[in-house]
């Protein structure tokens, strides 16, 4: 998703982050938002002239980081 694209949805109204990626899917890609919800945050604080930490960040969900069967039951 392109940068234009958040701001102009952050003007149609959304939010935080959960309300953008409600409407476009931003966050929803490969990497679950690892690598660009921050930046995220800080586009919307910018375009509505707030900090970041006003705005959040995406909720998070688990897996946090998918690990296998193995992995998780402990097994050499």
């Amino acid at each position: 998703m392109k940068v234009s694209e958040i701001r102009e949805t952050v003007r149609m109204g959304i939010k935080d982050p959960d309300s953008l990626k409600s409407m476009t899917r931003c966050g929803m890609g490969y990497c679950q938002a690892r690598m660009s919800g921050l930046t995220v945050s800080d586009i919307i604080a910018d375009e509505k002239k707030v900090s970041p930490e006003e705005i959040g960040y995406f909720r998070v969900r688990s897996p946090i980081r998918p690990i296998t069967l193995v992995q998780l039951a402990g097994i050499d």
